[in-house]
């Protein structure tokens, strides 16, 4: 797999969403009636608010596939949930499910703590679903570390969440 990190061009946004809400669904996350699809779906909205990276695999056949998404959002953001001042939060990493295991996640992931030292940013903080156990072992394998004391819940998910200073 050749894989470029890249800001999301306006073309990308609608296979974003959807590959968004896909990777979501295919982990059994949320169900196909859950209100919070419509928000994974929404690219377009992220992008007008936050920053939008793409894994691109050139190496498919067919041609370059979009196979990876994330979403940084500085805090004050209508996308921030636990971000404040001098931090940048990672929102909604997904990674196709026929992309796995590739090392996509860990490309997005170091993309993310780069645009984070690029805007200034003291850290990186995420939250993510206790269920995301692989993401998990990933975010502790490079340097993030848990912060109980920002763990949150809300329409019955339970959040924890991670940090790490830039």
């Amino acid at each position: 797999m050749s894989l470029e990190i890249r800001r999301a061009t306006p073309q990308d946004l609608g296979l974003v969403g959807e590959l968004t809400a896909h990777a979501y669904l295919a982990d059994d996350l949320l169900s196909p009636e859950d209100e919070y699809l419509d928000e994974l779906r929404d690219a377009v909205g992220r992008a007008g608010v936050g920053t939008v990276l793409v894994a691109v695999d050139d190496g498919q056949e067919g041609g370059r596939q979009v196979v990876g998404t994330v979403t940084l959002a500085e805090a004050g953001s209508s996308l921030a949930e636990i971000a404040v001042p001098g931090e940048v939060e990672l929102r909604m990493l997904a990674v196709a499910p026929d992309a796995r295991g590739r090392g996509v996640g860990e490309a997005l992931l170091r993309a993310a703590l780069e645009h984070g030292t690029g805007v200034g940013a003291q850290r990186v903080v995420l939250s993510t679903l206790v269920e995301m156990r692989a993401a998990q072992r990933m975010y502790q394998r490079l340097g993030l570390r848990r912060v109980p004391a920002r763990d949150w819940s809300a329409e019955g998910y339970s959040m924890v969440a991670y940090t790490i200073d830039l």
